[in-house]
């Protein structure tokens, strides 16, 4: 080929015969070493005999056939980018990222760049409903691909692990592959597979400079989108969450055997954490599994969406289908009739097929009963377990593990001080985290208990707060699980007397009540009633006696902590 370059002709041989052309196969290899012959690399020695053709002259070609063709390269890559935007602009960041995630590309296929119809390969994560996703999407990507190229495009589908397995080939397999001339791809393949691995596999074969280049491009592009996984081995268990830790536990390695499962506790305890945590432990522990978290504001976005867009097959198949549906906020559904509907209908569909559900919510089901009958009675039906706010153990759990994680050297001194100085809720133990990073970071100097009460002093500030006698008596009943009635009732076994004096005592210590409200709002009591109750109390303290709350057996230091941690987080 007069004038072309010398890879031009390489590249274009394994093209044609991935095409299945051999009538043209010895043509090309001809035209191929005529090319490279013109610079004394290679000998031609007839049209039927293939050139001796040296060990290097595949896998590392000249620099100039490197630089023609990376500017393709890169342009097939912007390409794909632009295309993703385009799309992402289309459907919405809520859908966007519901349907394709991080873990999604788009190539531009320059083995039909010739041809009338440009060549647009999907590749979606394996664990998306891939039928779903053509049928619904493919008008969608079509339209910006046309838009982005300026003219018509075919738009193929292929999950992205396949490719990817092949295109991270070795080189020996590569270099096999250019080679040996006869060799026939598998037929049974479809165009789709295809059509990236040609251009894959010419870039490999062709330079180690695209290879590295790749590679480069690939891993950065990896590390930008996708967010650190969410474990459930790094979950810090304690008093006020070990329940529902269990119950998710339990869940995450027996699918489909107690489901629904539903934890609920208020804002900021971990709930997301261990339903994204179940979520990817399914994923690592059964690589093939169907899993799908959604919060129910996506949810019911996606159902009102497919509904007026004549997707709702498509999005019930995507719900559905799978092995395990986690759903966040569920308290979100109250009052939305025909949402609850849909749920109620993929709730029973996945129930029946044995699959696991998980659900969070900020309420408990007797809060829950705007949800109707179905749906809270197949609640009860499965396992619930309430979430209390992050009790001492579990905040300098969340501490230390937040240190370990971003290798940030704490004194101990440093994690107690955090551990007891914000404690609404695990993001706030964060946000001071965040703090004290940076404020060691801008001084260049290690992290003291000094440092740390002078950079956090506004944190701590903003996390205490005044108290009232009702607050006292709610904490208390929240952490027993007795009622405000019994609590001021005259009964006096000591299941209920108990909790009444440590509330008595703790309204001493955190109130500025005189002694007579103190008694007046827990059953119009003595004030000497009151003082008698902070004597033994504190007399528990010191013996490091055991006491009855509830009709359960509390060390009283640990009882007193659990009611502090629930009035800390309001």
């Amino acid at each position: 080929m007069p004038g072309a370059a010398p890879g031009h002709g390489v590249s274009q041989n394994v093209a044609k015969m991935n095409s299945h052309q051999p009538s043209g196969q010895f043509q090309k290899a001809s035209q191929a070493s005529r090319g490279c012959s013109r610079r004394g690399q290679l000998q031609p020695i007839g049209e039927v005999s293939l050139p001796k053709v040296p060990e290097p002259s595949i896998s590392k070609p000249p620099t100039e056939s490197c630089e023609e063709e990376s500017p393709s390269f890169v342009g097939s890559c912007v390409t794909g980018e632009r295309i993703k935007e385009a799309l992402f602009s289309r459907l919405g960041n809520e859908r966007f990222a519901v349907w394709f995630g991080d873990n999604f590309e788009v190539h531009v296929s320059e083995a039909v760049a010739k041809e009338s119809l440009s060549q647009v390969v999907v590749l979606y994560d394996p664990n998306y409903p891939g039928d779903w996703l053509r049928k619904t999407f493919n008008e969608d990507v079509a339209k910006c691909a046309s838009t982005i190229l300026g003219g018509p495009v075919a738009v193929n589908w292929s999950p992205l692990e396949e490719v990817s397995s092949e295109v991270t080939a070795p080189a020996d397999d590569m270099k096999e592959a250019g080679t040996q001339r006869g060799s026939i791809p598998d037929p049974k393949r479809s165009e789709v597979h295809n059509a990236p691995r040609i251009q894959k596999k010419s870039f490999r074969a062709g330079s180690d400079c695209h290879n590295s280049r790749e590679k480069s491009l690939k891993t950065a592009k990896k590390h930008s989108l996708q967010r650190p996984a969410v474990r459930l081995d790094e979950f810090s268990v304690g008093p006020s969450n070990r329940m529902a830790y269990a119950a998710v536990e339990l869940a995450a390695n027996r699918l489909g055997e107690m489901s629904p499962v539903l934890v609920h506790g208020p804002s900021g305890v971990g709930k997301s954490h261990l339903l994204a945590g179940i979520c990817h432990h399914a994923r690592q522990s059964r690589p093939g599994l169907a899993v799908a978290m959604f919060s129910a504001e996506q949810f019911t976005t996606n159902f009102l969406q497919a509904l007026h867009g004549s997707g709702l097959p498509g999005f019930r198949r995507s719900c559905r289908s799978v092995d395990l549906l986690a759903i966040d906020d569920l308290q979100f559904f109250v009052g939305k009739r025909a949402t609850l509907l849909e749920l109620q209908s993929t709730v029973d569909t996945l129930h029946r097929a044995g699959k696991q559900i998980v659900f969070a919510s900020d309420r408990d089901i007797e809060s829950l009963s705007g949800l109707g009958s179905e749906l809270t009675g197949r609640l009860r039906g499965g396992m619930t377990a309430g979430i209390m706010p992050p009790d001492y153990e579990v905040r300098r759990g969340i501490v230390s593990g937040l240190a370990r994680k971003r290798q940030i050297d704490l004194p101990a001194d440093v994690i107690d001080f955090l551990a007891n100085s914000l404690t609404r809720h695990a993001r706030e133990l964060i946000g001071g985290m965040n703090r004290l990073e940076a404020t060691s970071h801008m001084l260049g100097a290690p992290v003291t208990l000094d440092l740390a009460r002078e950079a956090l002093a506004d944190l701590v500030r903003s996390s205490a707060r005044s108290l009232r006698l009702a607050d006292i008596e709610q904490a208390v009943c929240a952490a027993f699980g007795i009622s405000e009635s019994d609590l001021k009732s005259t009964r006096r076994t000591r299941a209920v007397n108990h909790p009444r004096m440590l509330a008595m005592f703790l309204a001493r210590k955190h109130t500025g009540a005189a002694l007579a409200d103190i008694g007046r709002h827990f059953g119009r009591r003595s004030h000497s009633t009151v003082l008698a109750a902070e004597k033994t109390v504190r007399k528990w303290m010191t013996a490091q006696s055991s006491i009855v709350l509830a009709d359960a057996t509390w060390d009283v230091d640990q009882a007193i902590r659990r009611v502090e941690d629930v009035l800390r987080a309001g």
